[in-house]
């Protein structure tokens, strides 16, 4: 290659990286931000905030199994609740309401070596009916409306996520089963795109009794997304971030406790694997690195108390691997 030869490849070689780096610097985000909250919404609505379910339902079998409520449950000598039960129809339905705060705060490694610091804050609102008793089991429903707020070193999120789930119950065994869809509103200096996502997801387990205090529960999760994307356009260059789909397993297990009376405490794993994912990004055609997500651990302890009508809740998780970091969570449920 002589003298020219190489000047104008040198010269091609920078235009063709100044072309890509504003893009790189922007579309990063894209349709990984919106994976970042999928991936920390299925994981709080999958795992157990919501579906009618608490931890002390294990050890109150007449609460699970949707039979009669036992005497002085909820402080009541037994006398007036089966009138109040009876003539109120919010109470005769609904099983309960609840409000929860998640904050999600993590390092998120790409497959390409790229590793960018996510805050994640979430709050959500639902309900669940009362266990409807079937030919074989009991089933409830319930719905959510969430909304999120995140950020990363240059971008800004805010969106929404409204869902509806269902849970069905068998002896020891369950299984939950949840669809809901979101949108974002992504800005990063002064450039704005738009993400939704639709996302269902089940999990299947069983509750192992151990003694009157102590449970093992083993589960499987299975949960599909599909997400969406804007074109964008950086400096004037037409940046497109493909939609996309992935599929989330994750093998896990708690070990459930009656501390004292009214108060219960879980410690639990599992294994996160995400399949597909790969978000292939182009600048004016030409197509950049994908990125994608692989795996994850995430271990914790889930403290629960009881006291009257209301169950008080918390969560501490660390997360290690492909989302490496910690989630937080406090919830507050009334149970009619």
């Amino acid at each position: 290659m002589n003298t020219k030869s190489n000047i104008r490849f040198i010269a091609l070689a920078g235009a063709l990286t100044l072309l890509a780096e504003p893009a790189k610097s922007i579309t990063i985000y894209d349709n990984n931000i919106s994976a970042l909250n999928i991936n920390a919404l299925t994981d709080v609505f999958m795992s157990y905030v919501n579906y009618g379910d608490n931890m002390f339902d294990l050890f109150e079998e007449p609460v699970v199994y949707g039979k009669m409520r036992r005497v002085d449950e909820y402080g009541d000598d037994g006398s007036t609740l089966p009138s109040i039960y009876s003539s109120n129809p919010i109470s005769s339905s609904l099983d309960n309401i609840w409000i929860n705060a998640n904050h999600f705060n993590a390092n998120m490694h790409y497959g390409n070596k790229i590793t960018e610091h996510a805050r994640f804050n979430l709050a959500s609102a639902g309900l669940a009916t009362k266990n409807m008793e079937l030919k074989h089991g009991f089933i409830s429903f319930g719905g959510f409306v969430s909304y999120i707020n995140s950020k990363l070193p240059e971008i800004k999120s805010n969106g929404y996520t409204v869902g509806l789930f269902s849970h069905y119950k068998y002896n020891m065994f369950g299984a939950r089963a949840l669809v809901d869809i979101g949108s974002l509103d992504n800005k990063d200096s002064g450039i704005k795109y738009d993400n939704s996502w639709f996302n269902i997801a089940t999990d299947i387990y069983a509750n192992l009794k151990i003694d009157d205090t102590f449970y093992v529960k083993p589960y499987l999760y299975l949960g599909y997304a599909l997400v969406l994307s804007d074109t964008i356009y950086v400096d004037g260059n037409k940046v497109t971030s493909s939609d996309y789909n992935f599929f989330n397993i994750a093998p896990g297990i708690s070990f459930i406790k009656e501390i004292v009376p009214n108060w219960y405490g879980a410690l639990s794993g599992k294994y996160v694997t995400h399949f597909g994912g790969k978000n292939n990004i182009h600048v004016n055609g030409t197509s950049q690195d994908e990125l994608y997500l692989d795996s994850h651990t995430d271990i914790g302890i889930d403290v629960e108390y009881r006291f009257k009508h209301f169950v008080f809740g918390g969560k501490v998780h660390a997360m290690i691997g492909d989302i490496d970091g910690w989630n937080s969570n406090l919830n507050i449920k009334y149970v009619f």
